[in-house]
């Protein structure tokens, strides 16, 4: 489309008298609007917007899941909501399992309750911990863009 020679925002070749934008007479004079119509040009200046993307790092992702990964803290990280939520739903389940089964095997100890609450929680706390130091040996790991960690 051909630009006002004025304010150089993009008209039609039917403005010839007068600019839509600026109001200035003649805003095709000494321009070729024949060709203009078919040839569209693009300010790369005009185009202030700019996407700040951040590239999500494997340390803490790592760390996330070595220390809250019972949680899905990792996955919501890297963008994996549904795979998160599907996770902390699992170790809701076998955190109960776990501690129904703690708690009725030690039914006549006093710390029973403790214990059968404390314990569950830690067997979680170790295997995702074992399966953060694990996650550093994987070089292809990627957030839910596709995007590689570094």
């Amino acid at each position: 489309m051909p630009k006002c020679k004025n304010c150089h925002k993009n008209i039609t070749k039917f403005d010839k008298e007068r600019c839509p934008y600026c109001g200035c007479l003649n805003p095709l004079e000494g321009h070729n609007y024949e060709t203009s119509d078919i040839t569209q040009t693009i300010d790369i200046l005009s185009n202030k917007e700019e996407v700040k993307f951040v590239q999500h790092k494997k340390l803490t992702n790592n760390i996330l899941m070595m220390f809250l990964g019972i949680f899905g803290a990792d996955l919501f990280y890297l963008g994996f909501y549904k795979s998160a939520l599907i996770r902390l739903a699992i170790n809701i389940v076998v955190y109960g399992i776990l501690f129904v089964t703690f708690y009725f095997t030690n039914i006549f100890s006093i710390y029973s309750l403790l214990l059968s609450l404390i314990i569950p929680f830690g067997i979680l706390f170790v295997v995702y911990f074992i399966l953060g130091i694990i996650s550093f040996s994987i070089k292809s790991k990627k957030d839910s863009n596709g995007v590689f960690l570094k």
